[in-house]
């Protein structure tokens, strides 16, 4: 039985870092339920799991706390998280294990450092405060947007990395406590030495795999406005050399035009010589061509996806004042229109074809502010983070990118579901240079 000086010390850094392990798996796990009704799970539910493991904890001690702790800490957790997860595959079970298996290793590096300088639990409840204090900010302001980003861009692999983290989990907890606490096997300290060493190196290794996923996920995003701004500038040539064409047939005939309208004028016959002219204004329209902005990659953007609206028979209503010069760089920006403009006609392609309709407004003052709408027939959910939920595999992605374009750009960005009518809103600041 492990009886240290300073044993209280080590009980108390051990009940802490149960807090701080909920913590740091709040702070990178994202529910599929609202916020007012995820905390109404979330706040009894800890009551009641804090309460179990304290008690458990200063009732029979750290060994049979230790021992069980799977059985109360960890499964009751997993059940419940697992119920409020808003993904219930590999990348839940994957970010449960990789929070506890972080805590477990931080708590047994800083238990062999005590044992190492012969401290009776001092040291390691020091080195315990010093890492819960550093391990929250650390999650939140720097490793929570990052890891959210993965989870939302990676798709594959999540499987094989929960079993490696699993295997960790479970090696870590065995070799930590049991059948006794590991300062009282120091032969298996050389074993479990290595295994922490082998630890980091493998989340490290998992994080740069995730992190490719994601730099190819971006490259893909942007190949895909790139092919879309390409087909539209083949399109627009072909547009502007059709109306040269009518324009010069146009110019060819205008001498006769005047002619003709000299020799009714000179007869008096100005009914006809308006109607005349009337004609020939509508023949000069026709060589127009439909802009929608100045800058050459919105406007593609949005001439392909109204284009592709109305051959499914979608009504556009566009009142768009974009600005000649942007607040953010066009690249960026283009993405958040093509999502959005592909969200809503998917939104309402099934819809009947009186309910097609997207509407789009956009607005330059006090700022750029920007809202797509259109009808919705089945209820939306929203998730915890404010963001549109979808049942459909690989669906909603685009509206993670859109979210994390406003988060680069400290833009205010808002989803809405009221009277039938979904609403993106947008407000993007004059980026200071």
């Amino acid at each position: 039985m492990l009886n240290l000086t300073h044993q209280y010390l080590i009980d108390w850094s051990t009940t802490i870092s149960m807090f701080v392990v909920i913590i740091m798996f709040l702070f990178l796990f994202e529910s599929r339920y609202p916020k007012k009704k995820y905390f109404a799970s979330l706040i009894p539910f800890s009551i009641c799991w804090f309460g179990l493991n304290l008690g458990i904890l200063f009732v029979c001690g750290i060994e049979v706390q230790g021992t069980y702790s799977l059985l109360t800490a960890t499964l009751p957790s997993l059940i419940y998280f697992f119920i409020v997860a808003k993904d219930r595959g590999g990348r839940f079970f994957f970010t449960f294990c990789f929070v506890d298996t972080i805590m477990i290793w931080v708590m047994m590096v800083t238990g062999l450092i005590d044992y190492a300088v012969g401290s009776e639990g001092i040291v390691n409840f020091v080195l315990r405060m010093i890492a819960f204090s550093a391990m929250l900010p650390i999650t939140w302001f720097w490793g929570r947007k990052r890891y959210l980003k993965l989870l939302r861009t990676a798709s594959k692999g999540w499987w094989i990395f929960t079993a490696m983290t699993g295997i960790f989990y479970i090696t870590l907890t065995v070799m930590g406590g049991i059948p006794t606490n590991l300062r009282l096997r120091p032969e298996d300290m050389p074993s479990a030495v290595m295994v922490l060493i082998l630890l980091p190196l493998t989340y490290i290794t998992i994080v740069r795999l995730l992190g490719q996923q994601q730099a190819n996920f971006e490259m893909r995003e942007h190949q895909k406005v790139f092919e879309i701004q390409t087909s539209m500038m083949e399109q627009r040539a072909f547009e502007f050399r059709a109306a040269e064409q009518k324009i010069r047939i146009e110019r060819h005939d205008l001498r006769h035009r005047f002619q003709t309208l000299s020799t009714m004028l000179k007869n008096g016959q100005t009914d006809e010589a308006l109607e005349y002219i009337g004609a020939a204004e509508e023949a000069l329209s026709e060589t127009d061509i439909k802009h929608y902005c100045s800058n050459p990659v919105l406007d593609a953007i949005l001439l392909a996806y109204f284009s592709q609206a109305k051959e499914l028979g979608i009504r556009v209503e566009a009142n768009l004042d974009i600005p000649d010069t942007l607040p953010v760089p066009a690249a960026d920006l283009s993405t958040v229109f093509a999502n959005a403009l592909e969200n809503m006609i998917n939104a309402v392609k099934e819809l009947p074809v009186e309910q097609r309709v997207i509407f789009c407004k956009c607005i330059t003052t006090p700022c750029m502010m920007i809202e797509f709408s259109n009808p919705y027939e089945r209820e939306v959910e929203f998730s915890s983070d404010g963001l549109p939920v979808s049942e459909k595999n690989n669906h909603g992605i685009g509206t993670h990118s859109i979210k994390a374009f406003a988060d680069k750009y400290d833009a205010i960005c808002s989803f809405k579901a009221e009277n039938k009518m979904f609403k993106l809103q947008l407000a993007i600041k004059n980026q200071e240079t």
